[in-house]
């Protein structure tokens, strides 16, 4: 661990970007009970565990709850909040529910397989603001089955975007960069560690089975 500090306080040196080590964290993972305390004294940050976010993103090392992705629930109930639903129709509605509630969950689909439980809430509020404007709506408010809202208008239904059908695609695209030669640092050390055949290899946790569910796709 000493030798770890001295490469960051180097790394701090040679590039300008000094770590702040009070608003750092580090979480031990395989690390002696006996060996944390000294670890933690030498960096001099303070000690925290899964889950947490990381680069926007709920990171854990088990199975993401529900609640890891309240947050990104909470930001869209602060769009909805702000807008002056009674003042659009819904196909002004559909255009805000395309560009912004979809799209703030953009940046996490392409990391992540989101629990159908958190789709259902953010699918929940994008059909009552559809419909109505509201928290809130009724069957007898929906005009159409929200499958059918979901289909493109170019078969002339509204082209709202189906979240889990996004999700896969995006996802997809991880799959897509491991056989192809871009200079990912990621693919390239996947390709070192699994068999891009089979998925098969050292690669273990949920993130990559749910890739691995994928590859017959």
């Amino acid at each position: 661990m000493v030798r770890l500090k001295l490469l960051l306080d180097q790394f701090a040196a040679a590039t300008g970007l000094k770590i702040n080590y009070s608003k750092s964290t580090a979480v031990p993972m395989r690390v002696p009970a006996t060996v944390l305390p000294q670890c933690i004294d030498t960096l001099g940050c303070r000690e925290e565990g899964f889950p947490q976010t990381y680069l926007g993103l709920p990171l854990s090392n088990t199975k993401l709850k529900l609640s890891a992705f309240t947050p990104f629930i909470a930001k869209a109930d602060r769009y909805l909040a702000g807008w002056q639903a009674s003042l659009l129709n819904p196909m002004g509605r559909t255009v805000l529910i395309n560009s912004v509630l979809v799209s703030q969950l953009v940046y996490l689909m392409c990391a992540l397989p989101i629990p159908p439980g958190t789709l259902a809430q953010v699918d929940q509020r994008r059909r009552a603001f559809l419909w109505t404007g509201e928290d809130t709506v009724s069957g007898a408010s929906c005009l159409v089955a929200w499958e059918h809202v979901c289909v493109d208008k170019e078969h002339g239904e509204l082209g709202i975007r189906d979240l889990s059908l996004q999700n896969t695609c995006l996802l997809l695209k991880l799959l897509h960069r491991l056989h192809q030669n871009t200079g990912s640092s990621w693919a390239s050390w996947v390709r070192r560690h699994s068999d891009l055949a089979s998925m098969q290899g050292e690669i273990n946790g949920q993130h990559w089975s749910a890739l691995q569910d994928l590859l017959p796709v």
